[in-house]
């Protein structure tokens, strides 16, 4: 056989196999948003549109980017580039409880001036361990409010300074205390040494993306409103805006719930107020919410109109020029990936050219498990696929060996001849 040809059909072999096992891993993921094709290598900030992350799982574990070969690319979220030290860091005073959980390193700093923050710095011992940070808010450090979950914990990376700090972003919030709870699970903890804030970043607005307008009802009973806000998806809101009218001057408490199943769900308790925006600033992800405004003796408030809002959020890739990429979501069992880019932070700039994803459609190549087994393609008829192009490999590696000793024996009884 030809070593030419023999060649050829070992790559062919060789990438009817790579697309095989591509196919595979994207089987699971319900849906895909194209990316524009890049004018040059580079990496670049993929903004996560509304609707993409209304797909996704509530801590976008599922979200994957993928090429046009079907192999998985690298990517960080955008809160996880390296924090410039330029601003001048401010330290909250830490409040110290008693008795510490088992389970969880706690740091509850103390925002004395209850500043209006949508981010906040850790200072940690250098680790390289894979845990969860989760954020709530209190003003009385009895009644505790979830404002963030599943924040992933960022590795140290290669410094040599013995500790690194990392980012931690959420909706704007003006609690008096901030607990940072990460669970360890019985192993061993991590080290907090401080949290605050960089002053300088403290004028920086929030940038939200506006989600689809949301039906509203309003019912006014014996001391309070119930205004419920259904989606078509279950958006992240982080953010509402509320059009009202009726009184000029109010103060009125009011808690916020997500419902999901027909079961009320207690996110958070704040209030509005006539000297103030009429805005709402949480964290939820669902299709149904409910604000239940207490007006005590005073006359009802009338919301004419809410305008919904989902905090900025985006991933960091590195993108070949004229290639096709496509971001996957919409798999309930995916976990989060661990790339190594995490560690290579500090190489990037934190001003990225931005791109949006198209709109979200079908992924044509998801196996759907509902379905009956003889409509789906069987996992087990693609390994199989996969083996028979294994195989296919090995035999021809086998015969190029057995060509190339063939060609060595027959070119030292040539020697031995002369």
């Amino acid at each position: 056989m030809n070593p030419s040809s023999m060649n050829k059909k070992f790559f062919l072999a060789l990438t009817l196999m790579l697309n095989a096992a591509g196919l595979f891993a994207q089987q699971n993921f319900k849906y895909r948003a194209a990316l524009p094709k890049t004018d040059s290598d580079g990496f670049y900030q993929i903004s996560l549109l509304p609707p993409l992350v209304a797909r996704a799982q509530n801590n976008l574990a599922d979200l994957r980017i993928v090429d046009g070969a079907g192999k998985f690319v690298p990517y960080i979220f955008g809160n996880r580039l390296p924090v410039k030290n330029e601003a001048s860091f401010a330290a909250f005073p830490e409040v110290k409880l008693s008795p510490q959980p088992d389970t969880a390193t706690v740091f509850i700093a103390d925002n004395q001036a209850h500043q209006t923050i949508s981010e906040l710095y850790l200072k940690l011992r250098n680790a390289d361990v894979k845990r969860s940070v989760s954020l709530s808010g209190s003003d009385d450090l009895k009644h505790w409010y979830a404002i963030k979950e599943n924040i992933g914990l960022t590795g140290a990376g290669s410094n040599t300074s013995g500790t690194y700090e990392q980012q931690l972003n959420f909706p704007s919030s003006t609690y008096r205390y901030f607990k940072i709870q990460i669970s360890h699970q019985n192993k061993q903890p991590v080290a907090i040494l401080q949290a605050g804030i960089y002053r300088q970043q403290q004028t920086v607005a929030s940038v939200y993306e506006q989600l689809p307008a949301p039906m509203l009802s309003q019912l006014d009973s014996a001391g309070s409103s119930y205004v419920t806000l259904r989606f078509a998806e279950a958006y992240q809101v982080n953010k509402l805006h509320l059009n009202l009218l009726g009184i000029k001057y109010y103060r009125r408490p009011v808690n916020i719930y997500q419902v999901i199943n027909g079961v009320h769900g207690l996110i958070a308790e704040t209030e509005i107020n006539s000297s103030r925006l009429p805005e709402l600033y949480f964290s939820a992800k669902s299709q149904m919410l409910e604000l239940q405004i207490v007006n005590g003796d005073n006359p009802a408030l009338e919301v004419k109109g809410i305008v919904a809002y989902q905090s900025e959020q985006s991933l960091i890739s590195y993108l070949k020029k004229g290639q096709s990429y496509y971001v996957l979501a919409g798999n309930e069992k995916a976990t989060s990936p661990q790339y190594d880019l995490q560690f290579f932070t500090d190489s990037l700039q934190r001003s990225i050219k931005s791109i949006k994803p198209g709109a979200v459609t079908a992924n044509p190549q998801y196996q759907n498990q509902s379905v009956p087994v003889a409509e789906r393609t069987s996992p087990w008829l693609i390994w199989l696929a996969i083996a028979a192009v294994v195989a296919v490999l090995g035999l021809l590696t086998f015969k190029m060996m057995k060509e190339v000793n063939q060609r060595k024996e027959e070119e030292k009884g040539r020697e031995e001849e002369v």
